[in-house]
């Protein structure tokens, strides 16, 4: 905290007013008693006093006014980093919000995912509209089983519901993006972080991935090599991408 009161400019300026105000109160006392018998020709010994002291008294009045000046100056620049200190926090607050309404978004477009899936039931093909997490990894099955190569991005692109899952997984990265170069403090990192990990390992990654062994149990894909799980390579590796950000 500062303190104008400590410091040596202000420490001095205290010396010559105790010293120049003692000065100027005995000067008036003690001259009558000097042998200035030279002060009758040049006037009324007041007026000599007056001439004498006025100097002093002047020097006392800037000390003074340096004083009132330097302590305004101190004062605005306290006042100057309160208003930088609150910035600050307003600023984490709305990066806060930011991230707050972000993983909302992302939760409400999870949930506002629907699919039609054709099921047969007694031999008649009948639609079932999904919703949200079922309606997704419904969707990701079904993409298997229909006549597209899911491993040629241009396919599968064709697909509202895999534009959609992008999207999605777009506005996650961004997340994660805003977690890394915010201010915030860690906890509120960690938090956010824990409840966006949850809301995609039980709502668009494989099943598989809940179990932290489960890729080792799997087949790679016949056609490309590569371990995917049914997902398109498209998805698969969006999403590897966005798991690096939960550490």
């Amino acid at each position: 905290k500062m303190n104008i009161y400590n410091s040596p400019v202000t420490k001095i300026a205290f010396w010559v007013i105790v010293i120049g105000g003692a000065f100027c109160v005995l000067l008036p006392l003690f001259t009558p008693l000097l042998p200035l018998q030279y002060l009758k020709d040049s006037g009324d010994i007041g007026e000599a006093i007056g001439g004498i002291s006025s100097p002093f008294v002047q020097i006392l009045g800037s000390v003074i006014l340096f004083l009132a000046l330097k302590a305004q100056i101190d004062a605005n620049g306290i006042l100057q980093l309160q208003i930088e200190k609150e910035n600050t926090k307003e600023q984490l607050r709305h990066e806060l919000n930011q991230l707050h309404e972000l993983y909302l978004f992302v939760e409400r477009n999870i949930k506002n995912f629907s699919y039609d899936q054709t099921k047969t039931i007694d031999g008649k093909s009948q639609m079932i509209l999904l919703h949200s997490r079922r309606a997704i990894k419904c969707f990701i099955e079904d993409l298997e089983n229909l006549d597209v190569d899911i491993h040629k991005e241009d396919d599968i692109l064709m697909f509202d519901g895999v534009k959609e899952i992008m999207s999605i997984l777009n506005s996650v990265q961004l997340f994660f993006d805003r977690i890394k170069g915010s201010e915030i403090e860690l906890y509120h990192k960690n938090f956010y972080k824990t409840l966006m990990q949850h809301e995609l390992l039980f709502s668009i990654f494989p099943y598989q991935e809940l179990d932290n062994q489960a890729h080792l149990k799997q087949e790679p894909c016949a056609e490309c090599g590569q371990y995917h799980a049914n997902y398109p390579p498209l998805i698969y590796d969006r999403l590897q991408e966005i798991k690096k950000c939960f550490a």
